[in-house]
């Protein structure tokens, strides 16, 4: 079975099949990218603070596990599990005057280029499945939020995309991150981030797609969330 949806996109290009048929291609899009903020947003919390928020934190453990969900929403198990991240697209890529995040930019724009050298290397995408099915028979055991599981994921993450070229470079406190249960904490929200990555990529985002099609993805967001508010 393949793993974080990587290699079944690759085998089988049917984007519909993880598609909600009352979501548009651009509605797909903009949770794929919600994503990947509010994983990098998380990173940025637990490097810099230590503290992250634990139900987000769980949302990317299951993200990184469900290698066969209904659809691409029930990734994040449904938009609550995206809030922290549609509203960062807002912030992020909203109106001029509003203030950005470089460092939450900084490490968005590295996960998508690795995300994009990723999906050609067909050795390291193997790994990584083998990796996660080791770890899904693991949460039967300890559950999600257990040092175990943040272990084996981020040993993932490290023997895997930060073998990739530039690695991300997280900022922080030292003591923090010199702390091994928070290294693996942001490691695996590191591999949630490449895996929302991955999904923006196959369902048609690009960089072009942020560029020109900005305030659609702003506007989408902002609606999603409304609408879903519920």
């Amino acid at each position: 079975m393949a793993a974080l949806l990587i290699n079944r996109y690759i085998e089988n290009s049917e984007v519909s099949k993880v598609s909600k048929e009352q979501l548009t291609r651009l509605e797909e899009r903009t949770i794929a990218l919600a994503g990947i903020f509010q994983n990098c947003h998380q990173v940025q919390q637990l490097a810099s603070k230590g503290r992250v928020d634990p139900y987000y934190m769980d949302i990317a453990v299951q993200a990184i596990l469900n290698t066969n969900p209904d659809n691409s929403l029930s990734i994040f198990q449904g938009i609550s599990g995206i809030r922290d991240g549609l509203g960062l697209i807002s912030q992020q890529l909203g109106h001029a005057n509003t203030p950005r995040d470089m460092d939450l930019t900084r490490y968005s724009i590295s996960v998508l280029f690795l995300a994009n050298k990723l999906l050609k290397d067909k050795v390291m995408l193997k790994k990584l499945s083998s990796g996660i099915e080791k770890a899904q028979g693991q949460v039967a055991h300890f559950g999600h939020d257990h040092t175990n599981i943040y272990a084996s994921l981020g040993g993932l993450y490290a023997d895997t995309i930060s073998q990739l070229q530039p690695r991300i470079m997280v900022s922080g406190e030292s003591e923090i991150l010199n702390n091994s249960d928070n290294a693996n904490k942001i490691r695996t929200l590191l591999l949630a981030s490449i895996r929302s990555a991955v999904l923006w990529q196959q369902l048609g985002g690009s960089r072009w797609q942020l560029l020109l099609k900005r305030k659609k993805i702003v506007a989408t967001a902002k609606q999603l969330a409304i609408t879903n508010s519920h």
